[in-house]
């Protein structure tokens, strides 16, 4: 599988202390609870991390289409992975 991560920036820093429960990052789920038993590898990617400040990461999956925006702000809890519930599977 491809993966295609766009960063848009929104030109903003944080002004907001990382939400201490995630130090280094979070891993971000995206498939339905009744999916999440079983992971498939293919379907999981890493971000850029931690972001460079306050924006949104588009993660789009060239094999199926699908596209995903995940909200970032530069700071130790952001997202570093990505599972997606692939269309094609």
């Amino acid at each position: 599988m491809t993966f295609v991560v766009q960063f848009i920036d929104s030109g903003r820093e944080p002004t907001v202390a990382p939400n201490p429960a995630y130090p280094n990052g979070m891993d971000v789920d995206l498939r339905p609870e009744d999916k999440r038993t079983v992971l498939h590898a293919k379907c999981c990617y890493g971000v850029p991390y931690p972001a460079p400040r306050c924006g949104a990461y588009v993660v789009t999956c060239e094999s199926c289409g699908l596209r995903v925006a995940l909200t970032v702000a530069g700071r130790p809890d952001d997202p570093r992975t990505v599972t997606l519930p692939c269309k094609g599977n």
